[in-house]
């Protein structure tokens, strides 16, 4: 029998022959989990965290988080901290929709302005077809043709109302292109497909006053750290080894919020990068600038965003995030997320223009590293103090400190 013909509990066995440690999991668990992908052996546990007092469009809100990187959750944490003392974040969601891709092979008869006046009578056809998504308040929106030789490209734009929207779009696709085959010239369909390219762009802004960047509210030094961030991000735009870094970090709170709220990380992060490069060269996807005596920042980020439908109603982990979330639609989803990467992003030019962002880092790090000392509690607890305080971090250093511990 083949591997992925195996229940979960023959594939874990056969591969506790071939001498894997697999963790333990209960057998009704990992059935659910075969419900899920292929190939199930078991699973992997990630922490969800709860940003609270979160600040956007003058209403306050939780949100989820999963990462396994404590610093991600502490930097948004502290980057919302701020916010909230300047008013907050203002967000806007544009969701016209997602694309969908077909692309017909024709021959030398077929005649594309008599094909592309059918588009109206098509995008009829489709709403007739997936009138429930009509009535969810989606559908396609509008089909454009262009012919490269013999091959013509379509592009639909769809909305998929609250959710995601991938596999409705692909079915509606697959559908529009059975259809055109019929079409005078129309020799062969090559593929019909949802693309990730960017679309449904959100923008969250914010506006800082110099005095909040410092802990005794002096605004003279608040200016210097606002004007160093300030060249940090126009170097994010000019200097590619910078700019990527810097969307990784904006990346890393968006990943964690989809991660939590199960939306498709891989989707928004292709999309996202995508977005990076519209303007011929790769650049930050977050600016910071000195504007009317205060620091303005503002990031844009396409996000395809769905709050029902796939793994959202299956999944009992991700249904404790909305109820964290509490009654949402997918704008508004959207509008936190970009909102996190605002705050991110700007926990991270704040700490390289002050302190520096390793030190951070490290501290939050060191959990993992004492974690792992044959030691007991208290032990544990007084080497990480031990380990901050002196700014001295690593296994051996948590090794030396608690023989030192011992030694008194």
């Amino acid at each position: 029998m083949k591997f992925y013909q195996m229940s979960p509990q023959e594939r874990r066995e056969e591969l506790d022959k071939q001498g894997a440690s697999l963790e333990p999991v209960a057998a009704d668990k990992l059935d659910r989990l075969n419900d899920l992908s292929e190939n199930v052996i078991g699973e992997l546990e990630l922490p969800l965290s709860c940003l609270t007092g979160v600040l956007v469009n003058n209403q306050e809100w939780r949100i989820p988080m999963s990462t396994e990187e404590a610093s991600v959750v502490a930097a948004a944490n502290h980057g919302f901290s701020v916010f909230a003392k300047n008013g907050g974040v203002i967000a806007q969601s544009r969701r016209d929709g997602i694309y969908g891709q077909i692309v017909l092979q024709v021959g030398s008869d077929f005649d594309l302005p008599s094909f592309t006046e059918q588009m109206p009578a098509y995008i009829d056809l489709a709403n007739e077809e997936f009138s429930s998504l009509v009535r969810h308040g989606g559908g396609v929106r509008q089909i454009a043709a262009r012919q490269e030789d013999d091959l013509v490209y379509l592009l639909a734009l769809i909305d998929p109302a609250e959710a995601m929207g991938a596999n409705k779009a692909n079915a509606i696709l697959e559908f529009l292109a059975g259809k055109m085959q019929n079409e005078p010239g129309v020799k062969d369909q090559l593929f019909a497909i949802l693309s990730n390219y960017p679309s449904q762009l959100t923008r969250a802004e914010v506006t800082i006053d110099f005095a909040t960047l410092t802990k005794d509210h002096d605004s003279v030094k608040g200016e210097a750290i606002a004007k160093k961030m300030a060249l940090l991000s126009r170097i994010g735009q000019k200097d590619v080894y910078r700019a990527v870094t810097n969307n990784k970090g904006i990346m890393n709170g968006v990943d964690a919020v989809l991660a939590a709220t199960g939306n498709d990380t891989r989707a928004v992060e292709a999309a996202s990068h995508a977005y990076a490069v519209r303007d011929g060269r790769y650049q930050s996807l977050s600016s910071w600038e000195i504007k009317d005596g205060a620091l303005k920042g503002k990031v844009v980020l396409p996000l395809a965003l769905g709050v029902v439908g796939g793994s959202i109603s299956s999944r009992p982990d991700i249904r404790q995030s909305y109820s964290i979330l509490g009654k949402i639609k997918a704008r508004d989803l959207a509008n936190l997320v970009a909102s996190v990467a605002l705050a991110n992003n700007f926990a991270a030019i704040n700490a390289i223009s002050t302190k520096g962002i390793q030190e951070g880092h490290m501290r939050l790090q060191t959990r993992n590293v004492v974690d792992l000392l044959e030691a007991t509690p208290a032990e544990k607890k007084a080497v990480f103090e031990m380990m901050t305080s002196q700014h001295q971090y690593g296994e051996t250093a948590a090794k030396v400190f608690l023989k030192e511990l011992r030694g008194r």
